[in-house]
């Protein structure tokens, strides 16, 4: 139980930095609408990003677990991993806050408007949707990757690593995951609870993950020379 806790604490930045990538809220609440099919077109962008979650974690443990199997010294490489993630996450975060997007709306989120409205077209255009947005955000498909190498380094075995990607997962989906429970219960209380980020998100939007992602990455710098 301690390794467990132990690893959950290791992947625990991650996640929420993932979670804090703005491109999936913004993507959910340029496309979904309360009158064209909400509840399928949330189930298809949520089932959409587990798939592309689930690549991108595997392929972290892929390359985690490869790294243990050729190099005994685990830990000293994850520090490595952590204190240039730290870095990288720094400069991001500062490109975050004072370098805003010209434009949040283009081809990709006026794609749904020219598309047909039966189920499976809507099915496959919101997983479209939640596949690429997760994918598009850079510092999500980061986020998930390296925590995939943090887990495939420490070699938990089958049910830790389980337990870890299940939690991982809906930490870092959690927006998309609540989008769609929201959907489901009731369309038009969801847009009312949704509605006020559509203002809010693109003013402040970028200020509060440009902080977060400053706080992470000087948390993981330290860390990662902690534990050299």
């Amino acid at each position: 139980m301690s390794d467990l806790i132990s690893l959950l604490a290791s992947i625990l930045p991650y996640a929420i930095g993932a979670l804090f990538s703005p491109l999936i809220l913004y993507t959910l609440l340029a496309t979904i609408s309360p009158i064209n099919r909400p509840r399928l077109s949330s189930f298809a962008f949520l089932f959409g990003s587990v798939i592309i979650f689930l690549i991108l974690a595997f392929i972290g443990l892929y390359i985690g677990t490869t790294l243990f199997g050729i190099n005994a010294r685990t830990v000293q490489t994850s520090s490595i991993i952590e204190t240039v993630f730290g870095i990288i996450l720094l400069i991001i975060a500062v490109k975050t806050i004072f370098v805003g997007e010209e434009s949040r709306s283009g081809g990709l989120i006026n794609f749904i408007n020219l598309q047909k409205n039966s189920f499976l077209s809507v099915f496959l255009k919101f997983f479209y949707f939640g596949l690429i947005a997760v994918l598009a955000s850079f510092t999500t498909a980061i986020f998930i990757t390296v925590a995939g190498i943090i887990i495939g380094l420490s070699n938990p075995g089958f049910t830790n690593t389980a337990i870890t990607v299940t939690i991982l997962g809906l930490i870092s989906l959690f927006v998309a995951e609540i989008s769609f429970i929201f959907y489901l219960i009731s369309p038009d209380a969801a847009e009312d609870i949704l509605d006020p980020f559509r203002e809010w998100a693109p003013k402040y939007g970028d200020y509060l993950t440009g902080f977060v992602y400053f706080i992470i990455g000087l948390f993981l710098i330290t860390r990662g020379f902690y534990t050299f």
